[in-house]
């Protein structure tokens, strides 16, 4: 019955495959992609999928009618009760979609959104942003994609930029959930300095910590970059004019903290610093991580391995250091295909993305 009224169709295995991708860190598009995901869910206890058979669904085989209790083996993995209760929330997404403009996810000029910000006409906007705070965290997931999408193609960013920054949704969801490190929007640091207006670092302990993420993020990109005046103008307000204590640092949420920790490596090749002292800083990381690690939960140790890794490999941290890293974190690599730990690390960083958002516009 739950599989009539519930198919097994093109829309329900990419919204699994997506849902996939941000639990394990990797879109599953191989066999033996397909044999690790098997081996995942037996350890979990939920029984065993074949490799073949996880291929022929998730690969989508319109022609493969899978049995509804393997589907709902493969959603318990992600938390679900079974298939019927998936299928309930991914369509309830589909249809807030609908009730606001999205008709279609191949053709984002269909989108009422799209045209808004084409259109430079955001009083829509406004009235859909400012009546988020009930709606499911996959619906708002899809919005900000959406905006993503519709600024990449946009003249208007700067425009959109200038009359959103205040707003609560694009603040937390657009800027800080669905950061893109790649900048890939025209003029994002102009709209992420734009969302640092909306912070003073001594107002409040939120204050302080979206002002350390939103300075790392534009530190991190003008480094990355080359742009070292504007990322050392940055590093100096985070790292010589900035007093934080020890306490306030520990009390933040671990990206930002992690992001504070890690980017002072480069703020200190910025400024020269004599390779003892950078060695200090990056000892310092290594013992933070072993020291946290057994407290932090599967997800915060992706965060914690990602953004000091990320940075090793900006900062060009000896080899040693990174293998060091990556063996803290030994553990982690179960989760991912045979023979990753064995690739350089700037080959594995990608495996930890801790971003949903990014895994889906990578």
């Amino acid at each position: 019955m739950a599989q009539q009224i519930y198919p097994f169709d093109a829309f329900s295995v990419r919204e699994l495959n997506l849902q996939l991708m941000k639990k394990i860190g990797y879109s599953v598009n191989s066999k033996s992609d397909c044999a690790k995901l098997s081996e995942l869910i037996f350890k979990q206890g939920l029984g065993l999928i074949s490799q073949s058979t996880l291929y022929r669904i998730l690969l989508y085989n319109k022609e493969h009618k899978p049995f509804y209790n393997t589907l709902s083996i493969i959603t318990q993995f992600l938390g679900y009760i079974d298939w019927e209760d998936f299928c309930k929330k991914i369509h309830r997404k589909k249809e807030f979609s609908y009730r606001n403009g999205q008709v279609s996810n191949a053709q984002l000029e269909k989108s009422l959104l799209y045209q808004c910000i084409q259109l430079k006409n955001y009083r829509p906007l406004e009235a859909l942003f400012n009546n988020l705070d009930e709606v499911d965290q996959e619906a708002k997931d899809s919005i900000i994609l959406t905006i993503f999408d519709s600024l990449l193609v946009s003249p208007n960013t700067v425009s959109f930029f200038k009359h959103f920054y205040e707003n609560t949704f694009i603040k937390e969801e657009f800027f800080e959930l669905g950061v893109d490190p790649a900048f890939r929007i025209a003029n994002y640091d102009e709209g992420f300095n734009l969302y640092l207006r909306n912070y003073k670092p001594n107002s409040s302990k939120k204050d302080l910590q979206s002002f350390i993420f939103g300075n790392c993020v534009l530190l991190r990109h003008y480094y990355v970059k080359g742009k070292f005046d504007k990322a050392l103008a940055i590093g100096k307000q985070l790292y010589f004019n900035l007093i934080i204590s020890e306490n306030e640092l520990e009390e933040m949420c671990l990206f930002p903290r992690m992001r504070y920790l890690s980017s002072n490596l480069l703020y200190l090749r910025l400024t020269k610093s004599k390779p003892i002292v950078i060695t200090d800083c990056v000892i310092g990381l290594l013992k933070y991580a072993k020291a946290v690690y057994t407290a932090l939960d599967a997800f915060d140790k992706r965060i914690v391995f990602y953004t000091i890794a990320e940075v090793f490999t900006q900062a060009k941290i000896d080899y040693i250091y990174q293998e060091q890293l990556k063996f803290i974190f030994v553990n982690e690599f179960e989760l991912f295909p045979k023979g990753l730990i064995d690739k350089p690390l700037q080959k594995v960083i990608t495996y930890f993305e801790p971003n949903g958002l990014l895994m889906q516009r990578p």
